[in-house]
């Protein structure tokens, strides 16, 4: 259709040219003009004159629809041609000062249909020439000469007429390749943004430390990269099977923050999104997207595209991306999203996997402890209580002094299996933790560790620990306890010292002493060490909450453990 187009104003400059050419081919017959008749003229050459202006006149004005006639209907040439002929045979025949002027459909025939309308339009006008000249070859010389001229001329303006369209065809297929080039150049620098973005992002979540980072590196990725205006990342625990730690970039205040909630399709079309693991697009009316108020009422607000994440048969998130009121995503930009959501879906996965495997080792580790202890302490204390209950029985009524002496020593050794016992519920998770529930516990399991001896803990604290998440308060507890009992047990000295500080973001807290010390590298280096197995447990601990634990110690020098934990760096820590 294009190229139909530019053919036909092609055509439309040719005519425009065959035209001006008809009216210059007037000239010589109006320098030739006189009012007396001529021998073999019909009509006075002023009378014949007008005709031909008249016409040219016509096709003047009316040029676009004949150009459209003649190129629809090359056949309506012929009657340019009988009327250039009629010209001829009123105006004196081979002496006509109207020669050139009857070349013109000849012309136009060369210029519109090249070598084949040139020959079929010299081969029609041949016999009209000859009947405008009344077959009179008398003046042999000139007729001969415009006979000839008839044919040559219209041949040698077909040729260029020719290479012109030629040339013409090769533009029009040379501007389509260079739109076409342009086009796939375009489709390619698209591509090759979108693939550094995916290839950046994939560097970034490799070094990413913590989930935090992991959802603002794909948030950055999403909106900065992509050029999507907002965007939204939320996680599951696998543990409690709950959505939270929903996330905005950028960020604004206006956006709610809401507890964790169950991962059920009741809980709204997000959750049944991810569910279902299929793509949702927000915008029906009475939708409910979050079984929250706030939530939902701020989401709806905007149009959304939601993508569910998952690794492998485990859920991870939802990645929500803003849409324009009215835009729709093209194809390739929206597989681009899903490699993106994809890519997300790895690392967060990865992440979340890795934080659920750490913590059940983690209590897996507390459980084979507590029964290690109980079997070592509580466990042969009642057996040695129960052999020497025995040997009493027997030696009664005959030995009663050494009985009241044996039952003596049981009951100092009931004492001390009543106190493995405190201390093996002290090591349990309190039920509800408090900061000064926190201070007198682990006084009192302090004082159940290095009993008779006395030691005093000193504590600092500043901020809301009691505003903290309380999986994230046990954990500062755990870690606190198996500091402070490492420090009675093994550092000599007879206080510590505990620092505890909580921040908008992430929670502080170092326990020094001024004991014995030791060499960290060659105490943890023994894996098999019970004596410093509370030192890995920490350390642990705090990574698997994303956070980071550092012991300085040195021989004579006393000890420093100093934890930092984000308060955010794992929806449930």
């Amino acid at each position: 259709m294009l190229s139909r187009i530019k053919n036909f104003f092609f055509s439309d400059r040719v005519f425009t040219f065959l035209v001006i050419f008809r009216w210059a081919s007037l000239l010589p017959a109006l320098f030739t003009l006189n009012m007396e008749n001529e021998q073999g003229q019909f009509l006075s050459p002023l009378w014949t004159l007008g005709i031909a202006a008249l016409v040219n006149l016509f096709i003047s004005l009316f040029n676009r629809p004949l150009n459209k006639l003649v190129v629809d209907y090359p056949a309506a040439l012929g009657l340019d041609l009988v009327f250039s002929a009629g010209i001829l045979f009123i105006s004196g025949g081979a002496r006509s000062p109207y020669f050139l002027y009857a070349l013109s459909p000849l012309l136009a025939g060369s210029f519109f249909f090249q070598m084949r309308g040139a020959l079929v339009s010299a081969a029609f006008f041949t016999p009209l020439y000859l009947a405008a000249n009344q077959f009179d070859l008398s003046d042999g010389v000139s007729a001969l000469t415009q006979l000839a001229g008839v044919w040559l001329i219209p041949i040698l303006f077909a040729y260029p007429s020719s290479l012109l369209k030629t040339i013409n065809q090769a533009r029009d297929e040379l501007s389509a390749a260079r739109d076409e080039l342009t086009r796939q150049n375009e489709s390619l620098s698209a591509a090759h943004r979108q693939l550094k973005v995916i290839h950046d992002l994939t560097v970034l979540l490799q070094a990413a430390p913590d989930l935090i980072s992991v959802q603002q590196r794909v948030l950055g990725a999403v909106t900065t990269g992509l050029g999507f205006r907002r965007a939204v990342v939320a996680l599951v625990d696998p543990a409690r099977e709950e959505i939270g730690s929903w996330l905005l970039y950028p960020v604004n205040s206006s956006f709610p923050s809401i507890e964790a909630l169950s991962l059920n399709s009741e809980n709204g079309e997000i959750f049944k999104s991810l569910i279902e693991r299929k793509p949702y697009r927000t915008g029906v009316e009475g939708e409910v997207l979050v079984n929250h108020p706030d939530l939902n009422s701020w989401l709806k607000t905007c149009r959304w595209l939601v993508y569910p994440l998952s690794l492998r048969e485990y859920a991870v998130g939802i990645l929500m991306v803003e849409l324009d009121k009215h835009e729709e995503l093209t194809r390739q930009r929206e597989d681009v999203v899903t490699l993106v959501a994809n890519q997300a879906a790895l690392a967060l996965g990865t992440t979340i996997l890795c934080i659920d495997r750490a913590r059940r080792l983690a209590v897996e580790t507390e459980r084979n402890r507590i029964a290690r202890d109980i079997h070592d302490t509580v466990a042969q204390s009642l057996f040695g209580i129960a052999y020497s209950l025995d040997a009493c029985v027997n030696m009664l009524p005959e030995h009663a002094e050494d009985v009241k002496k044996e039952l003596t020593d049981l009951r100092t050794l009931a004492s001390g299996a009543h106190d493995e016992v405190r201390r093996s519920i002290f090591d349990l998770w309190p039920s509800s933790l408090t900061m000064d529930i926190f201070q007198a516990d682990l006084v009192n399991y302090v004082n159940s560790c290095c009993r008779p001896r006395a030691f005093s803990i000193i504590f600092n604290h500043s901020g809301d620990f009691n505003a903290l998440p309380s999986g994230l308060r046990r954990a500062v507890y755990r870690m606190a306890q198996e500091a402070l009992a490492n420090s009675a047990r093994h550092s000599g000295a007879s206080s510590a010292r505990l620092c505890l500080n909580v921040h908008d973001n992430r929670v502080d807290m170092s326990i020094s002493d001024e004991g014995r010390g030791f060499d960290p590298t060659v105490a943890l280096s023994r894996s098999v060490n019970r004596e410093h197995f509370g030192l890995h447990g920490i350390q642990e601990r705090a990574r698997a909450l994303g956070g980071e634990c550092e012991i300085i110690s040195a021989p004579g020098k006393g000890t420093r453990v100093m934890i930092e934990i984000p308060i955010n760096g794992h929806p449930h820590a």
